[in-house]
C-alpha cells in the first residue's frame, strides 16, 4: 500500500484541529461524569434535595462543550468561557450551601468546571490560537474559582487541577506553534518558486495570445492582399483598419467587459461572415438568432476568434468558395460549426508550430472551458467548437 504524505502546512493544521477536538470531547465527557460524581456525593451525604441545583452547572458546561465541539469558533469559545465562569462561581456556592463540609477532602469537586474550561482548545488551524485561548481560559477559570470560594466562605485553595490541564495544553500548542513556524520558513523558498512558475506561465500565455492576434490579423490581411487581383474593396480596407487598431492597442489581455459595439455573439458572428465576402469565400450563417445577449464577454471573444481562425483556414487551404457557420445553444452549451466542402486535411499531420489550429482555435476555446473537435476528409472539413454558457442566455 502506498503512503501519501500530507503537505506540512495542511498536516499541522489538521493536528491542531484534532487536538482541539479531543480537548472538547474530554471536557464534555468529564463534565458529565463529574455531574454523576456530585450527584452520588450529595445523595450519600443526605443532601439529595440539593442534587438538581448541584448537578446543573456540570450539565451546563458539558452542553456548552458540545456546542463548541459542534461549531468551533471565536463566538462559541467566548460563550463557553463566559458560561463556564458563571457555573464555576456557582458550584462552590451551591455545593457548600448543600453540605458545608463537602470541601473537607479538598477542592476536587469544586474546581471541575474550571478544569474543563482550560480545555477550550484552538479555534482555528493555527497553534498560536490554542496558546491564546488556553491562557485566556486559565485566567478566567482560576479567577472564577477564587470568586466562588470566596462567596461561599471556603478556606480551601483553588487546587492544581486547572493548572495541570492548562500546562499540558500550553506545552502541546507551543510545540505545534514552533513546528508550524519552522515548516513555514522551510516552505518560503517553494512559495517564491511557485510565484516564479506562475509568472512564467502568464508570460507564456500572453506570448501565445500575441501570436494568435498576429495570426488572426496581420497574416490574414497579408494573405488577402496577396490574393486580391486589384485595388482593395472599401469593406476590405475597413477590415484592415480595424485590424490595425487591434495591433495599435498593444494588449493581449482577455477582455473583461462588453465589446465596444455592445453587440451579442450572434451579431458578431453575422458581422464576421460579412467580412469574408471580399475573400472569395461565401459564408452562410444559420442559428445566430438563437443566441441570447448574456454570453460572457470572454467567451464571446474566444468563439469569434476561433471562428475567424477556422474561416481563415478555409480561405487559405480548403480550395472552395463556400463555407457554413452553424450556431446552436442548448442546455447551457453553445455549439459553433464551421463547415466546408473543400479538399480536407489530416488533423494529426498538422505541425505543432502551426498557430491556426493549435493556438487560435484550440487554446483559445480551452481557455474559457470549451472543447474543439475537427473532422476532415476528401469531402470537406468540420470544426466544432463547444463552450459553456449561462442557461438563460441560449434558447433550446
Amino acid at each position: 500500500m502506498t503512503a501519501v504524505a500530507l503537505p506540512r502546512a495542511v498536516a499541522a493544521r489538521i493536528t491542531v484541529r484534532g487536538l482541539a477536538t479531543a480537548q472538547r470531547v474530554i471536557a464534555a465527557v468529564g463534565s458529565l461524569v463529574a455531574s454523576a460524581v456530585v450527584l452520588d456525593v450529595l445523595i450519600a451525604r443526605g443532601s439529595a434535595e440539593y442534587a438538581p441545583l448541584g448537578v446543573a452547572p456540570f450539565v451546563g458546561i458539558g452542553l456548552l462543550a458540545l456546542v463548541l465541539l459542534w461549531r468551533p469558533g471565536a463566538v462559541t469559545a467566548a460563550l463557553y468561557l463566559a458560561g463556564g465562569s458563571v457555573f464555576s462561581v456557582a458550584v462552590p456556592v451551591l455545593a457548600l450551601a448543600a453540605d458545608p463540609e463537602i470541601d473537607d477532602q479538598g477542592p476536587y469537586l469544586l474546581n471541575r468546571i474550571a478544569t474543563a474550561m482550560c480545555l477550550v482548545g484552538a479555534v482555528s488551524g493555527r497553534a498560536l490560537s490554542g496558546v491564546v485561548w488556553s491562557t485566556a481560559a486559565f485566567v478566567v477559570a482560576q479567577s472564577s474559582v477564587v470568586v466562588g470560594l470566596a462567596l461561599a466562605g471556603s478556606t480551601v485553595t483553588p487546587g492544581i487541577g486547572p493548572v495541570i490541564v492548562f500546562s499540558i495544553s500550553l506545552v502541546a500548542y507551543l510545540t505545534l506553534a514552533i513546528a508550524q513556524r519552522q515548516s513555514e520558513r522551510q516552505l518560503e523558498p517553494l512559495a517564491f518558486a511557485a510565484d516564479d512558475v506562475r509568472d512564467a506561465d502568464r508570460r507564456r500565455l500572453l506570448e501565445q495570445r500575441a501570436a494568435s492576434v498576429v495570426h488572426d490579423t496581420v497574416l490574414a490581411d497579408l494573405a488577402a492582399i496577396a490574393r486580391s487581383p486589384g485595388p482593395l474593396s472599401p469593406r476590405a480596407s475597413e477590415v484592415l483598419g480595424e485590424h490595425l487598431s487591434v495591433i495599435a492597442a498593444s494588449t493581449v489581455a482577455e477582455p473583461t467587459g462588453p465589446s465596444a459595439s455592445g453587440s451579442a455573439l450572434g451579431d458578431a458572428l453575422l458581422e464576421l461572415a460579412h467580412e469574408y465576402q471580399w475573400s472569395g469565400v461565401r459564408v452562410d450563417v444559420s442559428g445566430a438568432e438563437l443566441v441570447g445577449d448574456e454570453v460572457p464577454s470572454a467567451t464571446r471573444h474566444a468563439v469569434v476568434g476561433a471562428a475567424r481562425a477556422a474561416l481563415d483556414n478555409v480561405v487559405k487551404h480548403a480550395g472552395t468558395d463556400r463555407a457554413e457557420l452553424v450556431v446552436g445553444a442548448r442546455d447551457g452549451t453553445l455549439t459553433v460549426l464551421v463547415v466546408d466542402d473543400g479538399c480536407g486535411f489530416a488533423a494529426a499531420d498538422v505541425a505543432d508550430d502551426r498557430l491556426g489550429l493549435r493556438m487560435s482555435i484550440d487554446q483559445r476555446i480551452e481557455a474559457v472551458g470549451g472543447a474543439v473537435r475537427v473532422w476532415s476528409g476528401p469531402d470537406g472539413t468540420t470544426v466544432m467548437v463547444t463552450v459553456p454558457i449561462p442557461i438563460e442566455s441560449g434558447a433550446s
